[in-house]
């Protein structure tokens, strides 16, 4: 069974009238009394026994959001006369502080056209919300609330996800269906999973239970570093999600601080899988490449002189694992970059160098409004 056609994307950041409400205040606010603060994690606790030393750490720094969009008529698919312009969706999610000065992250999905954005904190305290950046691409979102004069806020560590290992134990803590502030664990049962999302899927799959709301919220190791952005479900199963790795969040992190979105290289080719009959027609041996489908006119990588029915081997002496990690290793440049491309062609080894420009959007991607011939295409 394909992923593609089981597994939409996102975890449902809108919530109908199910009856749940958020939980009262009831506490004092999650904010620290000091400007200066140090990431949350314990320093000794024995997981064999219990989490909860983890979880009272790590809470504080764990928020819920609640999204306003406005909704037309239109878009809610009524007719004009029946419901008047401007109506308010409430939507919610999770998200989680990165930095003792306010900023957190959350899914793109959740924060989407959002007219408001309010964070609740941990005890009952509500602030403001403001979308600094998003990047749809990898469902990202960067927010910042605005703290009172030597205030800090509580907040984690990103950790490394490539580290991690299958059967890691993980632990889960966000507002599934309004309920703050849930804890859940598991472990991580797989990584690198493709599920159809997007260009540059790479997500690890936990079983750790997640449900609508959990959608932002972190994921942590058991030394309380955040190693996943709890992003996607199948709602064909149970104890299969999905999670954004910790070492994309920092890839993405910086510039959706200072630019609000991620640019991202591009070549401006279609690429295909390398299978044993091509591998046989195109006179390579080697399991590790992708095949050049198509090169559009006027890209970085006509310019460079790639041709259909190229194998691409290696970027900058990597080689190519396969075709989705050289187009996440391509997308992870800046555009203005130079890379060089190790190729087979007829057989024959060639390198060649390419100047990347800026990825386009994937809406004019996927129509062809990237080409004045209207082609559709571009590595995805």
């Amino acid at each position: 069974m394909q992923a593609k056609a089981v597994l939409p994307f996102g975890l449902g950041a809108i919530v109908g009238a199910t009856g749940l409400a958020l939980l009262p205040a009831m506490s004092p606010p999650s904010i620290a009394a000091s400007a200066e603060s140090t990431p949350l994690a314990p320093l000794q606790y024995d997981p064999s026994r219990s989490l909860a030393p983890l979880v009272e750490k790590l809470a504080p720094a764990v928020v819920n959001l609640e999204v306003s969009h406005s909704v037309n008529a239109v878009s809610l698919g009524r007719a004009p006369f029946s419901v008047p312009d401007g109506v308010i969706r409430q939507g919610m999610g999770s998200g989680f502080f990165i930095s003792s000065d306010g900023y957190l992250i959350t899914n793109n999905h959740v924060v989407e056209g959002a007219r408001a954005v309010t964070v609740h904190l941990e005890g009952g305290r509500e602030l403001p919300g403001e979308v600094v950046g998003t990047d749809p691409r990898t469902d990202l979102a960067l927010v910042k609330v605005q703290l009172g004069k030597g205030e800090a806020a509580h907040h984690v560590t990103l950790g490394d996800s490539d580290a991690a290992r299958v059967g890691d134990w993980v632990v889960a803590i966000g507002a599934p269906f309004g309920l703050d502030h849930s804890v859940t664990a598991g472990i991580i049962s797989a990584k690198g999973r493709v599920i159809g999302a997007g260009p540059y899927d790479d997500f690890l799959q936990t079983d750790a239970s997640i449900n609508p709301g959990n959608s932002g919220g972190p994921l942590f190791n058991l030394e309380g570093e955040v190693v996943g952005v709890n992003t996607a479900i199948n709602p064909r199963g149970q104890g299969i999600g999905f999670s954004v790795p910790s070492n994309v969040v920092k890839s993405v992190v910086d510039e959706l601080k200072h630019e609000g979105r991620v640019a991202r290289g591009w070549m401006g080719v279609g690429l295909r899988p390398l299978t044993e009959p091509l591998k046989a027609e195109l006179k390579v041996t080697t399991d590790r490449a992708a095949v050049v489908s198509e090169v559009y006119e006027g890209t970085p990588a006509a310019k460079a002189g790639l041709r259909q029915g190229d194998v691409l081997l290696a970027i900058d002496g990597e080689g190519a694992e396969s075709t989705d990690a050289l187009i996440r290793q391509i997308g992870a440049r800046r555009p203005g970059e130079t890379l060089r491309l190790s190729v087979s062609r007829a057989g024959a080894p060639l390198e060649l160098t390419v100047v990347l420009a800026e990825r386009p959007d994937e809406d004019d991607l996927h129509s062809g409004a990237f080409l004045r011939g209207g082609k559709k295409g571009g590595e995805r």
